[in-house]
């Protein structure tokens, strides 16, 4: 896993990650919260998706992944604040 990869998913966590976790019904820690939550679930994500050999899902070109890169990011951001959100909640 490159930098180029690391910053897409953090990226990807930052932006998609609080919008994921809000629709699974996490209410998180606030916008700065639910950022952090999404960067560091983002980059999880992308290293967890990278070392079970799922990078060629939408394809084999580089726009295609960098956006499977991105998109992991969100989805594992969204994860860990719908997470954070239910364990503050409870």
């Amino acid at each position: 896993m490159d930098i180029i990869q690391l910053l897409l998913s953090g990226g990807g966590g930052a932006v998609l990650g609080p919008i994921v976790a809000r629709l699974l019904g996490g209410q998180g820690f606030g916008t700065l919260g639910n950022v952090i939550a999404g960067i560091l679930g983002g980059v999880g994500a992308g290293y967890g998706a990278d070392a079970a050999g799922l990078s060629g899902l939408l394809g084999n070109s580089e726009l295609m992944g960098m956006i499977q890169t991105v998109l992991e990011g969100g989805v594992g951001g969204g994860v860990v604040g719908a997470l954070a959100g239910i364990l503050k909640r409870n």
